[in-house]
């Protein structure tokens, strides 16, 4: 016949000392019990904490959202901007260009004059 821990009732003696008496008093738990009991309580614990998780997880993920959204609408701002730099840019540099251009022709068209039509 073996012996399961179930099945033997061990009993613990506690002595509860009562202040302001000098009684001592003698109380025999089934270990089991206490057992049971602190399971229990172990198991509310674990829900409170999955609860609380799950709530910092709910958190974190919407601020994750919203620094992600935040994120994305100043690479949105910094794209204008930089398409913005880019067009004025083209737009100095064509119209440098342009000027560069004109000088250009004209002092050839100065030079042209003298060499093919020199004065009298």
């Amino acid at each position: 016949m073996g012996l399961n821990a179930i099945d033997v009732l061990v009993k613990i003696n506690y002595i509860l000392y009562i202040q302001g008496d000098n009684m001592t008093q003698t109380i025999e738990v089934n270990l089991v019990d206490v057992l049971n009991r602190l399971e229990s309580k172990i198991d509310k614990l674990d829900e409170k904490i999955d609860t609380k998780f799950a709530i910092l997880d709910q958190k974190i993920d919407t601020k994750i959202e919203r620094l992600e959204a935040n994120i994305d609408k100043r690479f949105a701002e910094v794209d204008k901007k930089f398409a913005e730099v880019n067009t004025r840019f083209n737009t100095l540099t064509l119209g440098f260009l342009g000027i560069i251009g004109v000088l250009t022709g004209g002092l050839l068209t100065i030079l042209a004059k003298f060499t093919f039509f020199p004065n009298p």
